[in-house]
């Protein structure tokens, strides 16, 4: 008998915030770019606890990095490098207590969209059992 292959599809083949996917580095670099290129027009408060839960949990950093890439800084938006944004992201990370891990963010689109923002561990439904 050969077993097949099980292959994840949707958001289940997604990680999430929850699995250190930023290192400690990346945000310590972050904050000093949030410092010299937003906090001219908004304190680190805007990305912490319930505003970010309210408009990104559930939705992926892919998004994320497509917004600050699109809208900030907000007198110079598209300023910073791919790179910088994803500092920022990882800042944003640690400021929302989302642990670190020993793999840093990488500047992607595409992997950027594999990761779920979230805030609390998603416990899959428990299968139905049929009649």
């Amino acid at each position: 008998m050969v077993a097949a292959p099980l292959v994840a599809q949707g958001p289940a083949a997604q990680r999430t915030t929850l699995e250190g996917v930023y290192t400690l580095t990346q945000a310590n670099a972050g904050r000093d770019l949030f410092a010299a290129s937003c906090k001219e027009c908004h304190s680190a408060n805007v990305y912490a606890g319930q505003p970010l839960r309210a408009r990104w949990n559930g939705r992926t950093l892919g998004e994320l990095f497509g917004f600050l890439r699109r809208e900030m800084p907000k007198a110079n938006p598209g300023a910073l490098s791919d790179q910088e944004y994803t500092l920022v992201i990882a800042y944003m990370l640690r400021l929302n207590a989302m642990p670190t891990g020993s793999k840093p963010l990488v500047a992607d689109s595409a992997a950027l969209h594999a990761i779920r923002i979230t805030d609390t561990v998603s416990v899959p439904p428990l299968p139905r059992r049929l009649p």
